[in-house]
């Protein structure tokens, strides 16, 4: 058992899904939506690992396999850090 403290605005929308039913019960909601979030949380974690293996690889080739600038646009990237 972990103890918790949500917000009032959580606790809400967690109440809310046990009223309409999708959940049982506040307990069942919450495993039900830390499954989900970890779900997501490990399919950022792999793009993550991808993209710091193209680093890897750029900077052991010595060259650019990826430009990130072009493919996400230079506003997205400006003024977070440099490749090298």
């Amino acid at each position: 058992m972990v103890p918790v403290r949500l917000d009032d605005d959580l606790l809400k929308l967690v109440d809310e899904l046990v009223r309409l039913g999708v959940y049982s019960s506040r307990s069942e909601a919450l495993r039900g939506l830390i499954r989900i979030g970890a779900r997501y949380v490990r399919q950022i974690q792999i793009v993550a690992e991808a993209v710091n293996k193209l680093f890897e690889l750029e900077k052991e080739e010595g060259i650019y396999l990826l430009d990130l600038k072009v493919l996400l646009g230079n506003c997205w990237l400006s003024g977070r850090g440099s490749r090298s």
